[in-house]
């Protein structure tokens, strides 16, 4: 199992909290044994990236939503 102080290095650069998401990713694909370690870690940073998205998108709206509405 990774955690945030020992995660694989194809994870270093990501940013602190998208990092954090790879490694939980990550951990629950190992739990299922089902894919090798590489593939694990092009599939979790690929999960994390898109969270990553996904958030800073819904940010974007309701600091919009903020100031348009407020």
């Amino acid at each position: 199992m990774w955690t945030v102080n020992h995660f694989p290095a194809a994870m270093r650069s990501l940013n602190p909290s998208t990092r954090a998401k790879a490694i939980e990713v990550a951990n629950r694909l190992l739990e299922q044994g089902q894919l090798d370690g590489q593939r694990i870690v092009a599939i979790s940073i690929e999960e994390a990236r898109r969270w990553a998205r996904l958030e800073a998108s819904h940010a974007d709206w309701s600091t919009l939503a903020v100031r348009t509405f407020a």
